[in-house]
């Protein structure tokens, strides 16, 4: 299976997971409604991106990945308000991102400490609405890389942050190979508080995971290029990736089947709006 297969179909995983947040929960005919999904954020110093789309109802029916493209929300009227002006968001086709159509302006960008309040206007339902903040980012000393004793083809990458133990604050690892995507995954483990890292301040960057790859590893492979988003975000959005990792976790296990809503910081929809204090960088995994 060759690299770009295996990312069309982590591509496929990332719609199916965010499209299905509706759980079984509640009366049997709420699974059987599709309902809007938002997965959209606003970085320090970069262009809000938003992506809609609508959940995959639970029917005895077959559906084909190919047929997941109708779930996904063209022609929304997406807005974003700073507290003194409101920049519509233009939609338009991406196929760096999954799904392949987002909203997004180049009219503003994030700033760290501002509020920003996301609406979309619906034809059938009261508008869906949410706010975030933009925390500082993150100071990040270096990188180091660690050998696995058991396969000398791969190895551990390790970040080393700067930040003080209290007060509190949230973080949260995301990583991405090759150039034909701009979508990082959540890195596996990849959820922190501030009071869980230690004072050497290093912080495992692990793959992420997804549920297609039977065999998961969450070290990368010598020679590997790889980018590094490490963001600093708020408490409610730690509270959905801590939340979202026991999902993709225990989604595994046939017996301890998800019964509960990822939570949201979303009004009248699913998903989540959140503010980054993002930092990059690259890291080639040395042989």
């Amino acid at each position: 299976m060759t690299r770009n297969t295996i990312t069309r179909i982590t591509r496929q995983l990332l719609l199916l997971l965010t499209c299905c947040l509706v759980a079984c929960q509640g009366n049997e005919g709420s699974s059987l409604q599709s309902q809007y999904v938002v997965e959209g954020w606003i970085e320090a110093g970069e262009f809000p991106i938003v992506k809609v789309t609508r959940s995959i109802p639970i029917t005895d029916e077959y559906q084909s990945l190919d047929s997941l493209e109708r779930y996904i929300v063209r022609w929304g009227t997406v807005s974003v308000s700073d507290g003194s002006r409101e920049v519509m968001l233009t939609g338009k086709s991406d196929s760096r991102y999954f799904p392949p159509y987002l909203y997004t302006t180049t009219e503003m960008r994030g700033q760290p400490g501002h509020t920003y309040r996301l609406t979309i206007r619906r034809d059938d339902g009261p508008d869906i609405v949410a706010s975030c903040t933009v925390p500082d980012t993150v100071a990040v000393d270096s990188f180091s890389i660690a050998p696995i004793t058991q396969n000398d083809t791969l190895a551990q990458l390790y970040a080393h942050l700067n930040v003080p133990a209290q007060p509190t604050t949230y973080y949260k690892v995301f990583a991405k190979e090759g150039e034909d995507t701009q979508d990082f995954l959540p890195s596996y483990l990849g959820v922190l508080r501030s009071d869980m890292i230690g004072t050497d301040g290093r912080v495992a960057v692990n793959k992420g995971r997804t549920n297609l790859l039977k065999d998961f590893t969450p070290y990368f492979t010598r020679g590997d290029t790889v980018m590094v988003r490490i963001a600093r975000i708020d408490s409610a959005a730690y509270e959905f990736w801590r939340n979202y990792e026991d999902m993709l976790s225990l989604s595994r296990i046939p017996l301890m089947p998800n019964t509960v809503n990822l939570p949201s910081n979303i009004e009248g929809a699913y998903g989540f709006w959140q503010g980054w204090g993002s930092t990059y960088h690259t890291v080639i995994i040395s042989k």
